[in-house]
């Protein structure tokens, strides 16, 4: 039971720690996308203005203590003002929660606790692949969809982009990308430890 509770704690971890590098990453990544997704075209707006206001909004949803957005050149409504509230308080809870799980997950790792969980590890490293085959045969809009339903409790993330135009430069092709990095970054962690097991079997063996 100690070691379920162990694994429960590492897996929590790498959902947190995924989400918070891929966070941070989804900055670089959003000014290597402006040309490709063609932002300047869909907001009218230049390069140099678009990174402006995405890095107004970033530091609004990456500073606790920063409680008002404010982007110059894109207006809000109340309504998606309160979606953002709504991720900054989910990405302060994946970096806490990154933090917090973070000795735990050292000492699952540490004390190679993950051994006697390999069939779990195994089922980790399924999870994304069925999310992968749902978003192939049903479309990304599915999975889009349903992680928004599952993590917010309105509706206010449904922008319009006469309200809220600052849609126009985050595109959900931008989200995907987002979405592709946590996946990769998550199967990195649990890849490392499926092949660390297979390992320490084979030499148990041999």
């Amino acid at each position: 039971m100690k070691i379920k509770l162990h694994f429960s704690l590492a897996f929590l971890w790498s959902i947190a720690a995924s989400a918070t590098l891929t966070i941070f990453a989804a900055i670089p990544l959003f000014y290597s996308l402006i040309k490709p997704l063609k932002l300047t075209e869909l907001s009218y707006l230049s390069q140099k203005t678009i990174i402006y206001n995405f890095n107004t909004l970033m530091a609004y949803l990456l500073n606790p203590f920063n409680r008002t957005l404010n982007m110059p050149d894109f207006k809000s409504s109340s309504e998606g003002l309160s979606h953002f509230a709504d991720v900054k308080n989910l990405f302060m809870l994946a970096m806490l929660a990154t933090i917090i799980l973070a000795i735990p997950t050292i000492l699952f790792i540490k004390n190679s606790r993950y051994i006697q969980v390999y069939q779990e590890l195994k089922l980790c490293l399924i999870l994304p692949v069925f999310v992968a085959v749902i978003s192939l045969f049903d479309g990304f809009d599915t999975i889009f969809i349903t992680f928004h339903k599952l993590l917010f409790r309105n509706a206010n993330w449904l922008f319009d982009p006469a309200t809220d135009p600052v849609i126009n430069i985050l595109p959900e092709s931008y989200f995907m990308a987002c979405f592709i990095l946590f996946g990769l970054i998550y199967l990195l962690f649990w890849s490392m430890l499926l092949v660390k097991t297979k390992r320490r079997i084979y030499h148990a063996k041999n």
